[in-house]
Formats: structure tokens, C-alpha cells, sequence
């Protein structure tokens, strides 16, 4: 099946049928007309739907069989599919404009009430579903809210009113994707409100710098001068390093925390000694290497050492976090900190006792679910549980960081953990052992907590789902393909979607499961040739003509573009879904000379085999994967998703449904309530003045009003189903012979039974 264009977006509606149905016109061709003509057209007709079908123009697939009239069981199983699926894309549009006038009409009501992040809010979805977002981008209204969101958020940076200036911005860069302005701001004033929220009472900070230290620094600095992508430029390193403490320096919780920045003329005296540097940085002929360590290690050493003394651990830390900050989202230091968590996603193992685990929002250790066969899925630790002590020691006030530590540990070694649940407290001795990250998930949880891989088990079609790409991923994906297989496998969707991607070498090998020998994969090239490097099939791929959709989203990353783009480009199989999010950089990691830190330094590109490299710069128009046929998912439908997948991974009881358990429902509700009440939770403010205003009426709570499918996977269904019915049965005219032939036989057994 060869693609030369992009597919359209399923909620156009489809396209004009080609040639063979406007010579045909719109003729309703009779099944019982077994004249050669007939015959003919209608062999068109059916053929003409299944390469519309194979297009994404579902449609005029329907259009086109619709014209063929019942009679045959074949046409009649496609076309209640197809029909099906049209109904479905039909209520989804009229959902979106119904969505679209109300959202615009909400963000207009929280303009009038100088709500500005909450009328940006909606905005954003009323894009999401706009027919034409164009005319939205440039409508008159917009722009002055824009204008307004722009004032006041200049307004609370003065008032050092860091997170509501971040709504602002936030707001404004995703309606505005283009504009990297809105994402600088918005940046600028993450920064302040992550350095005030880093010294309260529950942010660890010693935790998060702790054996932080300049040798490393310096080296990570060396690295970057030699292996980096393309070539670094130091003055901005250095003046963003600076910049970096600068902030640091105004932030107040930092002042309250530390002495020496708590003293003004302490704090002055650095401030001014680090402008200095910074004012002759700009102005220099040339920064290179050599000159930035010069200066970073006089900052380091000296001037804080004789101004407000903090900690070197935090200052390295600081300093560093705003050094590689011009490079990319993805170079950066693994401090010793880090390394544990960082290791386990990449090994795909590790040794514990199998519970994920978040700080709820009383700052509690809750299990989230136990992980299948280990430990503590095996003793009955259950989601919601309550972690309260762990070998008798209270985890009160200790850090997400240090209770994975506190729990984890040697392989075979005892740890109890003391474990709240309702009103009970119960004690559970467990053994910690070797835990595998399960990188490969199926579609529904079977009733003994195993997958279930199937997808459609009545038409063959499997479903394997990759949430990163670990060391053991392969491995897990030929298991689950030599169950599947000896049962009845068609044709397999794989799901990456909301894959953030993992090891090049997973990808390959995944790739290459699919692929044929000598088919490219992914090359890679960088600033140095030894990073250029060509990976291609090096034998026929074990599933190579199993049919296959590949499914994508805006957050499908790395590794995921590689494999899906592989498939696209070599015309394996057909990529649903949405545009992929647009990493196409190569990071390695180096040790730096402590040995526990590490650099994670981006030292090439990613090149598809079609040779694009589809990195997302802040000012790229185009990036990332495009699939071959665009399935966009709405706000609420990806919320779906989401629950459904976390409902599908939980293992044993669930938790109870509590009133805060939909999240937004109570976002929702709090923003209704604040409506009535008032910023400061006083007297109603919807009072005669309201009505004397003819304000427009609050918008109410938005509601989920999507129904629980899923439509890139009902599209990665039709496809497949269609598909395999054409496989099976090559034309019309064979598989009604076929019919009529079971038909007579059907007849025949029906008269010997009589007759005897």
C-alpha cells in the first residue's frame, strides 16, 4: 500500500469519489444483476471503497458502498462498519461546533469580568474544535484580549505574582504556538516561582543538590565544547549561568532561607559582582570555553564565598540549570541525586518491592497500584493505600526521592512497610527483589491481572501498547507476539501513544520486527563524525507481513518518531493519529569526573529514511511525524484515554471513588464556587449591579459530553477490518460466489435431513 500524501483529517467529512464513481454516477447497482456490466460496476464500487478506506476518506468509502445494493453478507458486513463509524464522525462533529460557540462565548463572558487566564483558557479549546482557526487567531476580540493578558501579566511581575503571570503567558504561547515570546516569558517566570517554591519547608532542597559539585560542572562545560551537536556558543551559556543567579538572588523564600542572602548589603554586593561579569560578557569580542569556566569558577569560589555564602552545592546546581539552558530542553546534568530514578526507566528494572507511588495532596506516600507479580502485589498492598512508616521510621517530611530510597534496597533484604488503609493500619513484611518496569501493555486487564492483547479477537486484530522504549521492550514485544500468533493474529495495532521514546537501540530493534531486510531505519549525524551513523534491517523482520497501524500523538517523542516514521517511510503499515511531538535529537550520557553525576548532552540528529530530520525548534512550522491519516483527539476524549488507561493499569481492588477523584470535576466546581464568592471568598458578588451591567452569564462547569470510545483507535479498526476482508476475499464477484455456494450447500444439508 504505497502513500505519496498526507491523509486528510477524518472530521472533514471525506472527498469527492474518484473517476470510477463519477463515470458511474450515483446508480444504486443491484445485487441480482448478474449481467457483465453489473458485474463490472459494482466490482468498481467495491473496490473503489476499499481504497478510500485505505485512504482515510471513510466517507466517501461509505458514499461508495451504499451504492451497491444489499444482497451480499460481505458488503453488508463493511458497509454496517463503515455506517457505524460515519454516525460516530457525525456526532463528533456537531459536538465540536456546538463546543466552539459555546467556549467563545464563555471566553468572552470572562473578558468582561477581566478573568483574562480563564478567557485564554477557553480560547484554547474553542481553537481545538474551530473550523477555521485562522479567522479565530485574527478575530478582533482576540487580539484585544491578548493586548489585556499581555498588561496585566506585566502587572503581577511587578507584584512578584509569579504563578498568576504564568497562567498568562502559558495561555497565550499555547494558543500562539508560533510565537516564541509568550514561551520565553513564560519561562522567565517558571524560573522565579520554582526558586521560591525550592525552600519551603517540604521541597528537600538539600535532597535535590546533595554531593552537587564543580568538578563536575567544569567538566560538563569541556564536554559541550567538544561533542555537542552543532557549536555551542559560549557567550550565551555565560550570560544565562549568570542570569541564573541573579534569580536566585531575588527569589525570597532563598532570602529567607539563607543568611547571608537575607542581608541586603550582602546580598547587594553579590548581585552587583555577578553584573559585572554579565556586562562584560555582552560586550566582549569573543566568550569562548575557557573564558566561561574563568568566570563561573570566580562566582563559585570567591565572590560567594565573600558576599552571601550559600551552599556551593546549590550555587553549582543554579548556575548549571541556567548555563545549558540555550543548548536544548533535553542536555542537562544527572546529578548523584537523579541517578537512581534515572538508571531504573532506562534498565527497565530494579530492586524493590513493585508499588508506584505519589504525595497526595495532604503530602502522604499513596500507592498508586502495585505492579504485577512482585512483592507487594503478591502480600495485598492495594491502590490507595497509605504508606505511613517503612521498617518503623515515619516518612512524615521526607521527599518523594528519599521514601523510593528508603524503600528500595539490596536484592533478598527485608523491609516492612507499615501501611494505612481506611482506618486500619496493617503491617506488611515483604522480601525486595528484582522488579521489571512493564513496558509493554495490552488493551484490558485480564481477571488474573494479566493483558489481554486483543483488540478484536473475533477478526484477529492485536493490540500492544509501548509506554517507553527500555532495554527489555523488545524482548516483551516477541513474547507478547508468540502468544498472539499461534491464536489467531491478523493484523496488530501498536499503540505509542503518550510514549516520551527511550533507547535507540529499542527503537531499532523494534523497528526492525516489522521491516525487511536492508530497509532503513533511522541515521543519525552530528558535529563530530563519529556520531554519523546508518541503522538498517539486518534480516527479514520476524512480523514483516503481519498488517499493521501504528498509532501517534502530540506527545509520541524520540524513540516513538523513529519507529513510526520508519513504518510511514518504508510504507509498512499506516500511522494514525496526530502530528508527533518533534524530537529528533540524540543525547548520550556521558560520567562526568565524580563518576555519580552525568552529562546527558545532545550530540546528533535523527534522520528518517526518507532523510528529513523533523526537530521542533521554538520557531519551527514543521516537525515531528505526520501520520498518514490525521485522527485529532478533543480535550475530553483525551481525558478518556487517560482514565481508561489508569483504570486498565490498576492491579487488585481499587481505590474508593472519593468527591476530589475527578479531578477536573473539582476544578471545575472551585472555579464556580470562587464565581459566587469573590477572589477573597466574600459576599456574593452576582448582585443588581451584575444585571444593571447586562453582563453576560457565567459559564457553567464544562462537562464531559464525549462519549467513552476512542476514535484513533475505531479508525485503526475500520482500516484493518476493511482491509482484511479485501485480503480474504480478492473481489466481490468470488466472495459472493463464495456466499451463494455456502448457501446451496447450507440448502442441500437442509433437504437430506428432511428426506431422511
Amino acid at each position: 500500500m504505497r502513500r505519496t500524501r498526507r491523509r486528510s483529517d477524518i472530521l472533514t467529512g471525506g472527498r469527492i469519489l474518484g473517476v470510477a464513481l463519477v463515470l458511474l454516477g450515483p446508480v444504486l447497482v443491484l445485487a441480482g444483476d448478474k449481467s457483465p456490466a453489473a458485474t463490472a460496476s459494482r466490482s468498481v464500487l467495491w473496490q473503489k471503497s476499499a481504497e478510500l478506506v485505505a485512504e482515510g476518506e471513510f466517507s466517501g468509502a461509505t458514499d461508495a458502498i451504499r451504492q451497491i445494493a444489499p444482497g451480499s453478507e460481505l458488503v453488508g458486513e463493511v458497509r454496517a462498519w463503515l455506517e457505524e463509524y460515519e454516525a460516530k464522525q457525525i456526532k463528533r462533529r456537531a459536538l465540536d461546533r456546538e463546543d466552539f460557540d459555546k467556549f467563545v462565548g464563555y471566553a468572552k463572558a470572562r473578558i468582561e469580568r477581566k478573568e483574562y487566564a480563564k478567557a485564554l483558557d477557553h480560547v484554547f479549546r474553542a481553537k481545538e474544535v474551530a473550523e477555521d482557526r485562522d479567522a479565530l487567531l485574527e478575530s478582533d476580540w482576540l487580539l484585544q484580549l491578548v493586548g489585556k493578558a499581555l498588561e496585566k501579566a506585566d502587572e503581577l511581575r511587578g507584584k512578584h505574582e509569579w504563578r498568576e503571570a504564568w497562567y498568562l503567558y502559558a495561555g497565550l504561547g499555547a494558543i500562539y504556538e508560533q510565537e516564541p515570546r509568550y514561551r520565553k516569558l513564560g519561562s522567565e517566570v517558571l524560573t522565579h516561582l520554582r526558586l521560591d517554591a525550592n525552600f519551603d519547608e517540604k521541597s528537600h532542597w538539600e535532597e535535590k543538590v546533595a554531593r552537587t559539585q564543580w568538578r563536575d560542572a567544569a567538566y560538563a562545560l569541556e564536554l559541550v565544547g567538544l561533542v555537542y551537536v552543532e557549536k555551542p556558543d559560549f557567550r550565551a551559556i555565560t550570560e544565562h549561568g549568570l542570569e541564573q543567579l541573579l534569580l536566585l538572588s531575588e527569589s525570597k523564600t532563598a532570602q529567607e532561607t539563607f543568611e547571608g542572602l537575607g542581608n541586603a548589603d550582602d546580598r547587594n554586593d553579590f548581585r552587583a559582582r555577578v553584573q559585572r561579569h554579565l556586562d562584560q560578557v555582552r560586550v566582549a569580542a569573543s566568550v569562548d570555553r575557557s573564558d566561561c569556566v574563568r568566570r563561573f569558577r570566580r562566582v563559585v569560589k570567591k565572590i560567594n564565598a565573600e558576599t552571601v555564602r550559600l551552599p556551593e552545592e546549590l550555587i553549582v546546581n543554579e548556575l548549571m540549570r541556567g548555563a545549558l539552558k540555550p543548548l536544548d530542553d533535553f542536555t542537562s546534568i544527572i546529578w548523584p541525586s537523579e541517578t537512581d530514578v534515572f538508571d531504573k526507566h532506562t534498565r527497565g528494572s530494579f530492586v524493590g518491592v513493585g508499588i508506584s507511588i505519589v504525595k497526595n495532596r495532604a503530602d502522604e506516600v499513596e500507592v498508586v497500584t502495585p505492579l504485577e507479580d512482585t512483592p507487594a502485589y503478591f502480600a495485598g498492598v492495594q491502590a490507595g493505600d497509605v504508606i505511613t512508616d517503612v521498617d518503623g521510621q515515619p516518612l512524615k517530611g521526607f521527599s518523594i526521592n528519599k521514601v523510593v530510597t528508603t524503600i528500595t534496597g539490596p536484592k533478598d533484604t527485608p523491609v516492612t512497610l507499615t501501611i494505612r488503609r481506611g482506618k486500619e493500619s496493617l503491617e506488611f513484611p515483604l522480601v525486595r527483589r528484582k522488579v521489571k518496569i512493564q513496558s509493554v501493555k495490552g488493551w484490558n486487564r485480564k481477571l488474573d491481572g494479566t493483558w489481554d492483547y486483543w483488540s478484536d479477537k473475533d477478526n484477529g486484530i492485536g493490540y500492544i501498547r509501548i509506554v517507553n522504549f527500555a532495554r527489555n521492550t523488545v524482548e516483551d514485544v516477541r513474547n507478547v507476539m508468540s502468544e498472539l500468533q499461534p491464536n489467531g493474529l491478523k493484523a496488530l495495532i501498536l499503540d505509542l501513544r503518550r510514549n516520551p521514546g527511550g533507547l535507540l537501540d529499542a527503537a531499532w530493534q523494534m523497528s526492525s520486527l516489522f521491516l525487511k531486510r536492508g530497509e532503513g531505519v533511522v541515521s543519525t549525524r552530528g558535529r563530530n563524525r563519529a556520531e554519523d551513523q546508518q541503522f538498517v534491517v539486518t534480516s527479514d523482520g520476524p512480523y514483516r507481513d503481519v498488517p499493521l497501524v501504528v498509532l501517534v500523538d502530540r506527545n509520541s517523542a524520540s524513540a516513538s518518531e523513529i519507529v513510526s516514521g520508519a513504518i510511514r517511510d518504508n510504507h509498512r503499515g499506516v500511522v494514525i493519529g496526530e502530528r508527533t511531538f518533534g524530537k529528533f535529537s540524540v543525547q548520550n550520557l556521558i560520567s562526568l569526573s565524580s563518576s555519580e553525576a552525568k552529562l546527558k548532552i545532545t550530540t546528533a540528529r535523527y534522520y528518517l529514511p526518507s532523510g528529513a530530520s523533523l526537530h521542533r525548534e521554538p520557531t519551527s512550522t514543521t516537525w515531528g511525524v505526520d501520520p498518514d491519516i490525521v485522527v485529532p483527539l478533543r480535550y475530553w476524549e483525551r481525558v478518556n484515554l487517560g482514565r481508561r488507561w489508569r483504570d486498565a493499569n490498576l492491579l487488585g481492588p481499587r481505590k474508593p471513588e472519593s468527591k476530589k477523584d475527578d479531578d477536573k470535576a473539582t476544578a471545575a466546581k472551585d472555579d464556580k464556587e470562587k464565581d459566587a464568592k469573590g477572589e477573597e471568598g466574600g459576599e456574593k458578588l452576582a448582585t443588581a449591579e451584575d444585571e444593571k451591567e447586562k453582563l453576560p452569564p457565567l459559564d457553567q462547569p464544562d462537562e464531559n459530553n464525549r462519549a467513552e470510545d476512542d476514535p484513533q483507535v475505531d479508525t485503526a479498526l475500520l482500516l484493518l477490518r476493511v482491509k482484511l476482508r479485501v485480503d480474504d476475499r480478492l473481489t466481490l464477484a468470488a466472495a459472493e460466489q463464495q456466499q451463494a455456494a455456502k448457501e446451496a450447500n447450507r440448502s442441500t444439508r437442509f433437504h437430506r435431513t428432511h428426506v431422511d
